[in-house]
């Protein structure tokens, strides 16, 4: 088997998974109380949802490039269970973060029912080893991340001038 970038992104991804199963079980099965602590983490937590959209658009870009199939399927099912639990915790963090999820919009859609349209397409993949519209998959995933990084910044400076 050839070692390709995309192992290490797979890697990544496996880490980062665990990181979100943990963090839903923290915010679903024992919500903590109202804190600056808490705000903190959250604030971290949602910066690490942004780099994990933008680490799943990495791998599905690289997907092209490959031919193993085993691989294909390794990297659109980590990406599916990914993406799942980001709309699992996003939900879940709201009330803890500097923004509202519903005001949030990517091409039009609130952010989770567009975070749920890429999970569609995905999921769909998982078949066929091929993803159909790949590109814009690519760019909603990076848009989702935008939007998330931006509103966690406004979010923050909002916060900072009432302290």
């Amino acid at each position: 088997m050839e070692f390709y970038p995309i192992h290490i992104l797979l890697s990544k991804l496996e880490e980062e998974i665990a990181f979100q199963q943990k963090m839903a079980t923290t915010y679903l099965v024992s919500p903590p109380k109202y804190s600056p602590e808490v705000i903190g983490t959250v604030s971290e937590t949602l910066r690490r949802i942004s780099a994990d959209l933008k680490l799943v658009s990495l791998i599905l870009g690289e997907l092209e490039e490959v031919q193993e199939r085993d691989i294909k399927e390794e990297a659109l099912i980590l990406s599916s269970e990914s993406l799942s639990l980001i709309s699992l915790l996003l939900p879940a963090i709201e009330k803890y973060a500097p923004f509202f999820l519903e005001s949030m919009k990517v091409e039009r859609k609130p952010i989770l029912e567009k975070l749920e349209d890429v999970m569609a397409e995905i999921e769909n993949a998982i078949e066929k080893l091929e993803l159909s519209s790949s590109r814009e998959i690519i760019r909603s995933l990076e848009e989702l991340a935008q939007s998330l990084e931006i509103s966690l910044k406004m979010g923050e400076r909002i916060l900072e001038r009432e302290s």
